[in-house]
């Protein structure tokens, strides 16, 4: 028969602990649409896991079920206008904003009718005591541009954090991105919600993602992150957290 073996590339360190102890930063990323198996697994090994999203608002019933803290996304702005009952409903405390709106094959949302939506829709979330994490920009040559855009459109915004993303191979780069965002945009505080080595060296993923996780760890300003993805390998990638083992 064939077994679903979970395999952290980071193995002790990202999910496995044997004291158990939860890490209040580390979360995944973690797609409804993927095997209900692999995230109840995750909750009933040896995680550290504290939080995880699935870059929608409501979760999948699975995934409110499995015991981990599920953290809402208004991806883009559609269905933006269910963004309050959503969070009141699931009695939420922080929320991620648009994904990647600078991309065209993302949420692709002009800065300033970004910046229109939020005071409509998001501002007033604040009353709630809900955390709002700003728009997640891509790491490209068009993610800082527009989040200086929007903010500019939107100086009347409460941005408690910024959500980044980061693809590309070794630290330097992606410690270089993570304190321009943070020093650029009022050193606030920074999640990185999508994160990943994309080389094609298993050997090579893993050093980066032990000593990128230690990092982040002893940073005050990163309040959490998350590495893309929890999926199982495709496409060659080296950055998946599962694999299939075949066993008799």
């Amino acid at each position: 028969m064939v077994l679903l073996v979970p395999l952290s590339l980071c193995l002790s360190l990202l999910f496995a602990s044997a004291s158990f102890a939860k890490n209040a930063k580390r979360g995944v990323s973690f797609p409804s649409s993927n095997n209900q198996a692999d995230i109840q697994n995750l909750n009933q090994t040896k995680s550290e896991i504290s939080w995880q999203y699935d870059w929608g608002i409501y979760p999948a019933p699975f995934l409110a079920e499995s015991g981990i803290e599920y953290v809402p996304m208004q991806w883009g702005a559609g269905g933006i206008e269910n963004l309050s009952n959503a969070m009141a409903s699931q009695q939420s405390k922080h929320l991620l904003a648009f994904n990647e709106p600078d991309f065209d094959q993302q949420s692709n949302i002009d800065p300033n009718f970004a910046a229109q939506l939020w005071m409509q829709y998001i501002e007033p979330l604040k009353s709630s005591g809900i955390k709002l994490g700003g728009p997640a920009v891509s790491s490209g040559a068009t993610g800082v541009p527009w989040l200086q855009a929007f903010f500019s459109a939107c100086s009347n915004c409460t941005i408690d954090f910024i959500p980044i993303h980061w693809y590309g191979v070794g630290v330097e780069g992606f410690y270089d991105y993570m304190w321009q965002v943070h020093s650029q945009f009022g050193n606030r505080t920074v999640w990185v919600t999508e994160y990943a080595d994309t080389s094609l060296n298993e050997t090579d993923v893993e050093s980066f993602l032990n000593q990128t996780t230690t990092y982040m760890d002893g940073l005050d300003w990163v309040e959490r992150y998350a590495w893309f993805g929890y999926f199982r390998p495709e496409n060659g990638s080296a950055y998946s957290k599962f694999d299939l083992t075949s066993s008799s």
